[in-house]
């Protein structure tokens, strides 16, 4: 039997009905945000030999702060969180990425996490603190920043190491290309070259522990 016209009405009508809601499901959905991470992209591995081994903690930053959004400054009382710009991981956890990467290529070492380093170099312990981070739009990324090292250096008459350590503090501000609507990727580009200018300190900060009349200003 032939369908009949109010039957092929219908059956388009329905079909209509469901390509537009298909459609305002699309409309509604939230886009995927977007990542951004500190860390640069890895280099070639190569053969030379480690000088150095480390072993870099969490980066502590301020709980308002260790989440995926990135996080503005937007007056002298407000901050927004921006949720469709994010972090590829928590922001404690990119800082410690990006710093590992920095000081591994800048002291010829690696980074041994909780293993045990590579025999014959020697062992820093590194602890650092992000204290407070602000992002302006157009205008700067701004970080109060404290940080620890410590050598392990076997006794004469022991195996086990003492250490001897630097305490440092430093305060570093890079700007911001572009006015207030330049975009987020101008903020992560100047939160990035903060990050390597950190990491440039903590190894002079390295590098002071192994010669004491170079050791940093801004460490004690």
């Amino acid at each position: 039997m032939m369908p009949t016209q109010s039957t092929m009405l219908s059956s388009s009508v329905r079909l209509a009905c469901a390509v537009g809601a298909a459609a305002m499901v699309a409309a509604c959905a939230s886009p995927e945000p977007t990542l951004h991470t500190l860390s640069a992209r890895p280099a070639a591995a190569d053969t030379v030999r480690f000088e150095r081994a480390f072993r870099l903690s969490g980066v502590r930053v301020p709980d308002r702060l260790d989440k995926p959004q990135i996080v503005l400054r937007t007056s002298d009382s407000e901050v927004q969180a921006l949720e469709q710009q994010r972090w590829a991981a928590p922001f404690g956890a990119e800082l410690r990425d990006a710093l590992s990467v920095n000081l591994a290529a800048a002291l010829a070492a690696v980074d041994v996490g909780g293993g045990a380093a590579p025999a014959g170099v020697p062992l820093y312990r590194i602890t650092a603190d992000m204290r407070s981070y602000d992002a302006r739009p157009g205008q700067r990324v701004a970080a109060l920043l404290t940080w620890r090292v410590a050598r392990d250096i076997a006794k004469p008459d022991t195996a086990q190491p003492a250490a001897a350590a630097l305490t440092c503090q430093t305060a570093l501000t890079e700007p911001v290309a572009g006015d207030q609507n330049a975009g987020v990727d101008a903020v992560v580009s100047a939160t990035q070259r903060l990050v390597q200018q950190w990491s440039a300190q903590i190894a002079q900060s390295v590098q002071g522990l192994e010669s004491p009349s170079s050791v940093p200003a801004w460490c004690r």
